[in-house]
């Protein structure tokens, strides 16, 4: 009886291949070696680099359910240095609260203002590439 049960709780080395040979056949996914090997590091390049100088906006995201969003916190202010994935702001409504990051490097030049509500496509803060 104990047998039955492990044989049920656990799978068997060839089922298992045989899993992830028919999850493999799906271009997205990774065995976990896999995705420690390429990583998901914050620290890697943005494919959105400034160059130095150039000023950015960064608008509210397009987001399902958008009625009623507010900037509710500011995590920089303008001078501050952000780097790629940096949380800058968070931005909420009735329904849910995110933390929203740069994809940007650079310096904060603008913000705007706390506890404003927020429309479809309202400028966030503009970022300087440095």
């Amino acid at each position: 009886m104990i047998k039955s049960l492990i044989r049920r709780l656990f799978l068997s080395e060839k089922k298992r291949n045989e899993i992830i040979k028919d999850l493999k056949s799906n271009t997205n996914f990774q065995t976990k070696e896999e995705n420690q090997k390429s990583g998901t590091n914050s620290d890697q390049v943005s494919d959105f680099n400034l160059e130095k100088g150039k000023i950015q906006s960064v608008f509210t995201p397009e987001l399902g359910n958008q009625k009623g969003l507010i900037l509710t916190k500011w995590y920089f202010k303008p001078g501050d240095i952000v780097k790629y994935g940096d949380i800058i702001c968070d931005i909420e409504n009735e329904n849910i609260t995110m933390e929203f990051e740069t994809v940007f490097s650079g310096k904060i030049v603008s913000t705007c203002k706390l506890n404003q509500r927020l429309s479809r496509g309202a400028e966030l803060f503009k970022i300087e590439g440095i």
